[in-house]
């Protein structure tokens, strides 16, 4: 059985940016915005006496750190420069600007600031723990001033990730022991072929300019310097058939098949490439390396907390291996009311049989994981229904840090597969190079343009441009940086960036003490390897809820659990190594709007809140079920449920008081999946892009990611999307075969 290991030589392995802390001092905060985030630091995560006398030396060094310690005020300082939005940055700085002040203090923190004797007013580094606790639980309420609220938000999830995730150069942090965390040990001996792009990939973040024609040449490719290239100053300018800007599910389907098809084909990535062999397994550093924004990317009005994939490979490199296909009732929704028949195709259905062959996609599992174990045995009890997931691995991969990347390259993702066809065909990867905008020409005698290749910049000091002329375009950004490319580059089609669907996801928690089936941890095993249906509405709407389980590393379940004081998160986090987790997604009829890059405004249907509320719901009678002895959900009143000896009639009224709206008491939600910002449709007026994928403005630019599905599809999307690319890169195909007059740039 492939298992994931207890540390011992990880130290040794690894990409450096993959590695521990962060030491650059970039942030930019002062030292006395430094001591007040210290303070805050301290307010979330103090250094607490137990409630009793412990046997464990790990878990008394536990409760007795604090969040000032071992330099995380800043590390969190750096982590907010990197990945706050600059709103949230500007307002952030100001506040602690402000608490470094008595005055100001005063003005934030009301009389729970002020001490006894005159002058009263003191700076919120002096006051005491207790009263810095009580101003904190006052914000997260947003007692004083409503703003107060998302400051909190964004300090308290700042803080406890980077507290829970640090790691030195040992790979070891301080807290882990006591909570019963151990991260995963990369193999000592790597799998045969552990680069597979490798040969394939010039990572322009890195690169030396005056290097660039080697490497390009090495690859195949002539890369030449140009003046004043697009009126803009000098820039490099290489020629294929065509450019694919992203590597996810989407465009790496699109490169390996036209690659395969005999075309030069350029792949951009904004985001670095990172093997078998670089990958830790870390959980801080690689959200950092390998997620959008770090994995800090909140709607604008931060009440839905966003996961993207930002690396080569995509989402599909981070996922968490769930290889569902479109459910029936959903292809015939899109094919009968939005009136595209693709999706009743025999065409259609070869796509995912082609897709699911080529990802290896089978549904074994020969064990299951402490939390899967716990949503089958709650099902099975309750008479729920539910069933094997497909997985893009085997069945014996037993690996609970796929959300990481995969060092076995078990997973098979785009990584592994697609993008694998491509280089082998012949294509680059340009890591670390940005699409800036899309370069059109006009078409005499034509309302239409005609794509003409791409404009991206790279480096990191200085930036330099880098035109790609091909005769086709892909824009494969994803569903939430697709349509500010498209916007950028002059298309006023009004469905680009709306239509946005996120299936919005609640989760709920249940303790299983150590003595107690089952056995395992939350870290450990098949991430996503059961999916219950109950509630799915599958044979009616098609508009309800699925229930699954989620990846919980220590940072992210710091992060998501409510804080009502220090001492309570001390006692939550020490649970954690035997705390499940269970979550509903909801198929949304909410849509939301891209407006641009982190500017994404999303809200729920009233439908979707009511299937939200039954999901939660179900998901704590399958944790009562399993034998958790206390439940709880992540609202930010922290309100749980003690199991045991609870009457009926307590456990029902404890469910019946989940979801109820309460003044200064918000839930938490997220999203993985996002769709639908440019959807495919019969028109103009119905869609960004028509059903071949193609843009209704400008001939040869085609679109081929998650933007493109017409709704939310109520399971993991990426078989669909995988498949709605196939389909769409067979039509891509057929453009180039029809416009060969051009000829190949330079065929192989």
């Amino acid at each position: 059985m492939e298992e994931c290991k207890a540390p011992g030589a990880a130290k040794a392995h690894g990409h450096p940016m993959l590695r521990g802390r962060r030491t650059s001092q970039s942030h930019g905060f002062s030292a006395s915005q430094i001591k007040s985030l210290a303070a805050i630091c301290d307010a979330f995560i103090p250094s607490v006496l137990p409630t009793k006398d412990l046997q464990d030396p790990e878990v008394e060094s536990f409760y007795r750190l604090s969040g000032s310690q071992n330099g995380i005020p800043e590390q969190v300082a750096e982590l907010m420069a990197r990945r706050v939005k600059p709103i949230g940055l500007v307002m952030a700085r100001c506040l602690l600007w402000l608490l470094a002040t008595r005055l100001g203090t005063w003005m934030l923190c009301g009389s729970v600031s002020l001490k006894e004797e005159f002058p009263y007013l003191q700076a919120f580094s002096d006051i005491k723990q207790g009263a810095r606790e009580q101003i904190m639980l006052d914000w997260s309420q947003g007692r004083r001033f409503a703003f107060l609220k998302f400051a909190f938000k964004i300090f308290k999830t700042c803080c406890v990730f980077a507290f829970y995730t640090v790691a030195d150069e040992n790979v070891e942090n301080p807290a882990w022991k006591g909570i019963g965390y151990s991260p995963p040990e990369p193999e000592t001996n790597s799998v045969a072929s552990g680069r597979p792009l490798e040969k394939g990939v010039i990572d322009l973040s890195s690169a030396l300019e005056q290097d660039l024609p080697r490497l390009f040449q090495d690859r195949g490719f002539t890369v030449t310097e140009e003046e004043k290239l697009s009126g803009k100053e000098k820039a490099w300018k290489v020629e294929c058939d065509a450019v694919v800007i992203g590597s996810g599910s989407g465009g790496g389907v699109a490169a390996g098949v036209l690659a395969k098809a005999g075309y030069r084909v350029i792949i951009l990535e904004k985001g670095k490439y990172y093997a078998r062999d670089d990958l830790t397994l870390l959980e801080g550093p690689s959200f950092d390396q390998m997620y959008e924004s770090g994995g800090i990317l909140p709607t604008n009005d931060g009440k839905v907390l966003i996961m993207a994939g930002a690396t080569v490979g995509g989402g599909s490199a981070i996922n968490w291996a769930a290889s569902i296909r479109t459910p029936p009732h959903v292809l015939k929704e899109w094919s009968k009311q939005h009136d595209l028949p693709l999706f009743e195709s025999q065409d259609y259905q070869d796509a995912m049989n082609a897709v699911c062959g080529r990802l290896g996609v089978q549904d074994g599992c020969s064990k299951e994981s402490f939390q899967n174990s716990v949503l089958g045995t709650g099902c099975a009890k309750l008479g729920f229904h539910f069933e094997k997931v497909p997985r893009n691995s085997t069945e014996d991969h037993f690996c609970g840090s796929c959300c990481c990347g995969c060092r076995s390259g078990n997973k098979k993702g785009a990584d592994e597969t697609w993008l694998v066809d491509a280089v082998d065909s012949g294509s680059i990867i340009l890591a670390g190079c940005k699409a800036e905008n899309i370069l059109c020409q006009k078409i005499p005698a034509n309302r239409k343009q005609r794509a003409a290749g791409v404009v991206a910049t790279f480096g990191v000091k200085e930036r330099r441009r880098i035109f790609i002329q091909a005769k086709v375009t892909v824009a494969a950004c994803g569903s939430l940086l697709t349509p500010p490319l498209l916007r950028s580059s002059g298309l006023r089609n009004p469905n680009i960036g709306r239509n946005l669907h996120l299936h919005p996801v609640q989760m709920a928690w249940g303790f299983f003490p150590e003595n107690q089936e089952p056995a395992g941890k939350p870290h450990e095993g098949g991430i996503i390897t059961t999916i219950c249906k109950e509630g799915a509405k599958w044979e009616q709407s098609g508009y309800g809820t699925i229930i699954q389980t989620p990846a919980i590393a220590p940072g992210s379940f710091a992060a998501m659990i409510p804080w009502t004081s220090g001492l309570d998160m001390k006692n939550r986090m020490r649970k954690y190594h035997r705390t499940a987790h269970v979550f509903c997604l909801a198929r949304d009829r909410g849509s939301g709007i891209v407006g641009g890059e982190k500017d994404i405004a999303y809200r729920l249907a009233e439908s979707d809140k009511v299937n939200l509320k039954e999901g939660l719901r179900r998901c704590l009678r399958i944790l009562i079920a399993a034998g958790a002895t206390e439940v709880g959900t992540h609202r930010s009143d922290g309100e749980r449920l003690s199991v045991k000896g609870a009457t009926d009639d307590e456990i029902e009224e404890f469910l019946n008081n989940q979801g109820k709206g309460r003044r200064g008491v918000w839930p938490i939600l997220f999203s993985a999946h996002q769709m639908g910002s440019c959807r495919m449709g019969k028109d103009e007026e119905s869609g960004g892009v028509d059903w071949k994928g193609e843009s209704w403005e400008v001939e040869g630019l085609f679109v081929c990611d998650g933007s493109l599905l017409p709704t939310s599809v109520g399971v993991n999307p990426m078989i669909t999307i995988q498949s709605v690319a196939f389909c769409i890169a067979k039509h891509i195909l057929q453009f180039l075969r029809t416009n060969s007059s051009q000829g190949l740039t330079c065929g192989h």
